[in-house]
């Protein structure tokens, strides 16, 4: 009897796990009492909520004048935010978010003036349950005897759970000097180095999954080719390599070989939208792209590509472009590039569309670069600003395994009363509970928008369009298309709103306003 209870307490159990899975969407704007002035970090607590850092400001006329930091706790199953703390410090510091890994709760990290003209380290836990941390269990590290510049802190927990932590303080002669630490969770000053100007480490600084004990590290050169280093964990480079900038020269059109401009919109950070992954033996890299030939496109055309080189000679084994919104104005930029446990990969970026608007893309694939599938977040409230902070990674389960992906950022334009934050969560099948309305989590996008003739559908590859119909603003009927409905057809029609319904082959329905100049 005691086995059959469990047995069903089991399943209960199971049940309700794969319908919280399957619950998520969009969480609407939250307004601070504060402008939003950045986003620095996010992470996902070990009961699954997710946890941001936002740099909030006032005016001080037109000036923004930085007050605090403030935490907030979402619940990607609950779809709701269940938890705030603000932090009031006009030079508020960068944190570091990660799970304690010692123990139950979370981490908070950061550098801090120590009352002495010197610099130390704060590991704060707070738990769970709520945003609070009580400073008595803190521990402190001395980390140098001047003192550093907030601005340029960079963080990062390693597998052996060290902190590694850079910083810049001033030398006597006004230059800054980098410095570079490992520290353990109970305080323990492991390591420390000062490094030269030109090793940025750490603000894009990553651990190879093996062998232990090796880091990789990229930034950029003069001619904006990809520099990637392996580091000892003494923080000394043992080699590195070069990825050129070139993705193709020449393509074959008309049964003629062109010229054809196309190369890596390299940056120097992910912050700036540059992604650099290791996959056994392989380099995975995620970034801007620009393609020009007056003789193919007439213009130049932008969007974000991945590719898949081999660690040892650099030669590119595998090229994919993600381009949702073609035309010379599109700027994509790299959000998130990230691999799961079993290898997939998952990559989120954003792009404005033609009126404006911003889309934010999650894309999921195979080790291969195969798409797997595609959704499009966008709000049509939202106005866009390419300067606005945004954050995303992946959700995972209890186990450690991917469950989806999120996004966290705030809406546009910046420091304005109205901008708020928001979230978006999709699970590892691109599910959420989001189906109509302004707020949209789509498996298709559509372009140009306001459109002339034509309306462009691209569709993720996981469904298969029926139907696509347009309707007039007093809910009449104006045209019908089943084939051929990745170019849907607007001559004829009178300018003006549409409502465009999308019907899958699954019965799945979907709403969207477009505009017939």
């Amino acid at each position: 009897m005691k086995k059959i209870a469990l047995l069903i307490i089991g399943l209960l159990t199971s049940f309700l796990v794969q319908a919280q899975e399957v619950q998520m969407g969009f969480i609407p704007f939250h307004h601070p009492g504060y402008r939003i002035f950045n986003i620095r970090n996010c992470m996902q607590q070990s009961d699954g909520d997710v946890v941001s850092d936002v740099l909030v400001a006032s005016l001080d006329g037109n000036n923004p004048v930085v007050v605090g930091n403030v935490f907030y706790k979402a619940s990607p199953t609950e779809l709701q935010y269940v938890d705030s703390l603000f932090v009031a410090d006009s030079l508020p510091p960068s944190y570091l978010l990660v799970k304690d890994p010692l123990g139950g709760g979370n981490l908070r990290v950061n550098i801090e003036p120590d009352g002495n003209g010197g610099t130390a380290l704060r590991i704060s836990h707070f738990t769970d349950n709520d945003l609070n941390i009580n400073a008595a269990e803190d521990i402190v590290v001395q980390l140098c005897d001047t003192v550093s510049f907030d601005h340029r802190h960079s963080y990062m927990m390693d597998s052996r759970n060290d902190l590694i932590i850079k910083y810049y303080t001033e030398s006597l002669d006004g230059s800054y000097v980098c410095h570079i630490a490992r520290v353990g969770l109970d305080g323990t000053l492991k390591h420390t180095a000062v490094l030269p100007q030109n090793q940025n480490f750490l603000i894009t600084m990553g651990e190879f999954d093996s062998p232990s004990g090796q880091y990789f590290q990229w930034t950029i050169n003069s001619d904006r080719n990809l520099l990637f280093y392996v580091i000892d964990s003494t923080f000394h480079v043992k080699n590195y390599h070069v990825v050129n900038k070139q993705l193709e020269n020449v393509v074959y059109f008309d049964s003629v070989y062109i010229q054809v401009m196309e190369s890596f919109w390299f940056n120097d950070s992910n912050m700036n939208g540059t992604f650099v992954i290791p996959d056994e033996g392989d380099l995975l890299v995620a970034a801007r792209y620009t393609r020009d030939s007056t003789w193919v496109y007439d213009e130049t055309e932008r969007g974000l590509a991945v590719a898949r080189y081999d660690l040892r000679t650099m030669q590119r084994k595998a090229l994919v472009h993600f381009n949702d919104q073609p035309g010379p104005e599109t700027e994509a930029r790299c959000m998130c590039f990230q691999k799961a446990s079993d290898g997939n990969l998952y990559l989120v970026y954003r792009e404005p569309t033609p009126n404006n608007k911003p889309t934010m893309t999650v894309a999921k694939m195979d080790r291969d670069l195969n798409l797997i599938w595609k959704r499009y977040c966008y709000d049509q409230a939202m106005a866009y600003d390419p300067y606005s902070s945004m954050h995303s990674s992946m959700l995972n389960d209890n186990e450690g395994n991917e469950a989806g992906i999120y996004i966290v950022g705030y809406a546009s334009p910046l420091m304005q009363a109205g901008a708020g934050i928001f979230h978006f969560f999709l699970t590892d099948e691109g599910l959420t509970t989001v189906k109509d309305g302004s707020i949209a989590i789509r498996p298709y996008s559509y372009y140009p928008n306001p459109a002339q003739d034509q309306l462009r559908m691209q569709y993720s590859p996981d469904v298969k369009p029926a139907q696509v119909e347009l309707y007039d603003m007093q809910g009449r009927l104006v045209r019908t298309q089943s084939e051929g409905i990745e170019s849907i057809n607007l001559q004829g029609l009178a300018p003006g709103q549409y409502l465009m319904k999308v019907t899958l082959e699954d019965g799945k329905t979907y709403s969207d306003k477009v505009v017939k100049e």
